[in-house]
């Protein structure tokens, strides 16, 4: 019963069925208009710091796999 009445009401607003997705579409793009963007040499130290830090991960987790599997293969062959 509470079901009929909730949609009753959002027939006599007028708002229809996509009212809260135009509103969040409409909030979104407010907040969007809001936002800081970085400029573009911000935007290059950003991905140079996320490249090196990346590179560095790469290289220390691929120096463990060696050792663990010259380990394993020494242990189990």
């Amino acid at each position: 019963m509470g079901k009929k009445r909730v949609a009753g009401k959002r027939a006599q607003d007028g708002k229809g069925r996509f009212a809260g997705a135009i509103e969040f579409t409409r909030n979104v793009r407010g907040e969007l208009k809001r936002v800081n963007w970085p400029n573009r040499d911000q935007l290059q130290q950003s991905t140079a710091v996320v490249l090196i830090i990346v590179l560095l991960l790469m290289a220390y987790v691929s120096f463990w796999d060696f050792i663990f599997r010259n380990l394993a293969e020494f242990i189990f062959l």
